[in-house]
């Protein structure tokens, strides 16, 4: 009854909020509970976890988990086994290798319908592990949690430490139905957990190591609700060897309580990775750092990271998406940031100094606003219209921090672009267009990792074999020596989805995004693939 309470307080002490950005949502999950309110936060912007907690219902019991089955159409391989699965829905992936080891992680819709959420299929953040260079995959289940009022939400990122160790990040949620009773707390978190595996191959997880936090749902139960109060979006997490620093970068959206916008604020944490990863806990990651305040009415999402050998942090996401379909400023911002290793505020990139990495694009506003594929409705695609997430990646043999993203500058449904920076962020160097096609086909969501030698790699879904009025997607890459030299597109996928006749149960079907990992010479790509009819995690590898 408790949080009941705390969830109709939520609900009337935001009333106050315009009716498009404070629509109430029907809670999902045990009759007659109250309706989450999103305040001010524009739900539609949010990640397929995120979304989620709103929209997704929580109900079901747990269940055995059946052997393992390998599904694969020629070299690509599902992580995952598709008869663990009780619904229909396993994309939005994420993938690290070291040596021969390879782990990836997705969204899992069995999730939604298992209780209580420590059991292992109540994670929506699914895993599958390879040993053998990903020819095969076992089907980790999910990740393990001790706590019944959090839930393991989905939007993995994962890191390789070592050929042995990897850590998982997601968003670490309030369960629909928390024990708020004197003295319990449902938070919205980050968190990371350890995988390790032994020497016989078996593999092990710790328990959440909670990495950034957005405030207590039980407190809403008092008088003076928290004026802080926050969804923790769309996390990101690297790892440099070197110094072994990890830095996770990520969104907090702001219910509003405090007069906040709510339209979303970037930051970022750090830790110093102990000796033994297992050591890792919460008092080793800093305190959040303001990487952009949210501002009145432009949205800022879609932060990525990554950490350069001396311990740098560069960040790169997208102003104004969405808003720029309500605020009279049509167009989108690629943005970058700098945060030096031991600095709580960006050197370069922040509000006072910005970064705007589509500065320049063809056809663009004169002030790096570009035409955004979130106007875009994209066919298939669950979620709707598109975004422009950019993704980072420091090229340390070659000194230069390497940005891609989709825009649809010169083609409606977008291609891939790149812009390869000095580490100063000095923004000089042209965007180079990646995809090598003129097709006015759908290029989406790309994803770009480093080789050992500096070679750049980028990947990404596109339509050009069924050409532009087409549902059926493809997965594609290019793998550059130069970054400043284009190279010719491969083919990564063996046959092509059909996202207009493809079941699932998540929103969106195919995810906010791919990823990619680069180990020495061996680069990784994971995507989702509904060539069995549902969406699935595949992975191959050039």
């Amino acid at each position: 009854m408790a949080v009941l309470a705390a969830l109709a307080l939520l609900a009337a002490a935001l009333s106050g909020a315009s009716e498009a950005s404070a629509r109430t949502i029907s809670a999902p999950g045990t009759a007659g509970m109250a309706r989450h309110s999103p305040g001010r936060i524009n739900v539609d912007g949010l990640s397929s976890g995120a979304r989620s907690w709103f929209l997704a219902p929580r109900a079901g019991r747990g269940v055995s988990v059946p052997r393992s089955a390998r599904v694969a159409f020629g070299s690509n391989v599902d992580a995952a086994d598709p008869n663990e699965d009780l619904a229909a829905g396993q994309s939005e992936t994420a993938i690290a290798a070291a040596g021969s080891t390879v782990l990836t992680g997705w969204n899992d819709a069995t999730a939604a319908l298992v209780l209580p959420t420590t059991e292992r299929r109540a994670s929506l953040t699914g895993l599958g592990l390879s040993t053998n260079g990903g020819r095969t995959f076992r089907d980790l289940v999910g990740l393990r949690n001790g706590n019944s009022d959090q839930q393991w939400s989905g939007d993995p990122s994962i890191v390789a430490v070592d050929p042995r160790t990897f850590l998982i990040a997601s968003l670490y949620l309030p369960t629909n139905s928390p024990d708020c009773s004197i003295g319990q707390q449902a938070r919205f978190q980050l968190a990371v957990e350890v995988l390790t595996l032994g020497s016989t191959g078996a593999a092990s997880l710790g328990l959440p190591v909670i990495s950034a936090d957005g405030g207590d749902l039980c407190a809403l139960v008092g008088p003076n609700p928290p004026l802080d109060l926050a969804m923790l979006d769309k996390e990101w997490l690297s790892y440099d060897t070197t110094t072994r620093t990890l830095a996770m970068s990520y969104t907090r959206f702001f219910f509003g309580f405090g007069g906040q916008s709510g339209a979303g604020q970037i930051e970022m944490v750090r830790a110093q990775l102990p000796a033994d990863p297992r050591a890792l806990t919460a008092a080793n990651w800093s305190a959040p750092i303001t990487v952009w305040p949210e501002e009145f009415n432009t949205l800022n999402t879609g932060a990525y990271v990554s950490v350069a050998a001396n311990g740098d942090a560069y960040l790169s996401w997208e102003r104004n998406i969405q808003s720029n379909a309500t605020n009279g400023n049509p167009f989108v911002y690629i943005h970058a940031a700098r945060v030096r290793a031991r600095d709580v505020f960006p050197a370069v990139g922040g509000s006072a100094a910005p970064r705007v990495v589509s500065l320049g694009q063809r056809n663009s506003d004169g002030a790096g606003g570009v035409k955004s594929l979130d106007t875009v409705v994209i066919t298939g695609y669950s979620r709707g219209v598109g975004q422009d997430f950019p993704r980072i990646a420091v090229d340390e043999p070659k000194r230069k921090v390497i940005i891609v993203w989709n825009d649809a500058s010169t083609h409606p449904l977008g291609d891939i672009w790149m812009r390869v920076l000095p580490l100063s962020l000095s923004i000089d160097a042209p965007i180079r267009r990646v995809n090598d096609d003129n097709s006015f086909a759908l290029h989406f969501l790309p994803a770009v990792s480093i080789r050992g030698d500096g070679t750049v790699t980028t990947s990404w879904y596109d339509r050009r074999r069924a050409g532009p009025n087409s549902s059926r997607t493809n997965y594609y890459g290019e793998s550059r020596t130069t970054a400043q030299a284009n190279a010719p597109d491969f083919r990564i996928t063996t046959g092509s989805t059909d996202w207009m006749n493809t079941s699932s149960y998540l929103n969106p079907n195919f995810g906010d995004y791919t990823d990619s990992a680069s180990t020495a010479t061996r680069t990784y790509f994971a995507w989702s693939d509904a060539r069995i009819g549902v969406p699935q995690p595949f992975v191959d590898s050039r």
